[in-house]
């Protein structure tokens, strides 16, 4: 894959999961698939919008590179997934950010409501990276993700 931005800045991957465990397991598969875009996890659904727009707590954090995709679990316990998913795509600063929701099962009702509310994919946990990388081709955010074996 190669980084589809104009000046050569990788994407930002935020993932959204309160549960510390699965945000590593899924770190640990980027980083077993040699992807090297920037990975940022946030434990609290609540930072979301704060964190985007570096507000609060996190203004004086360097502005995010290029695109954002957004990884967000619909298991959250801290914040309600699909009032975060609203937000996010209420603003037309975050609006056109893809998000991938993740979830315990397709049949999840969470996941229907996700994509009404703009989601772009749902995949299940625990995430098979092969999964992941199909949802992403399938989406045509291949350009999205950056190998360091293209580097």
């Amino acid at each position: 894959m190669t980084d589809g931005t104009k000046d050569g800045s990788k994407t930002a991957i935020l993932l959204i999961d309160d549960s510390k465990a699965g945000a590593a397991q899924i770190v640990n598969l980027f980083r077993s698939a040699r992807v090297t875009n920037p990975v940022h996890v946030l434990t609290e659904g609540r930072d979301v919008l704060d964190f985007l727009f570096r507000k609060g707590r996190f203004e004086q954090d360097a502005p995010l590179l290029a695109e954002t995709l957004i990884l967000l679990s619909l298991q959250l316990q801290s914040a309600i997934p699909a009032e975060v998913l609203k937000k996010i795509k209420s603003d037309e600063r975050s609006r056109s950010f893809p998000i991938i929701v993740l979830t315990s099962s397709q049949q999840d009702r969470g996941v229907m409501e996700a994509y009404k509310l703009g989601a772009n994919a749902a995949i299940v946990h625990p995430i098979d990276i092969t999964k992941f990388m199909e949802a992403i081709a399938e989406l045509k955010l291949g350009w999205l993700l950056i190998s360091s074996e293209e580097r």
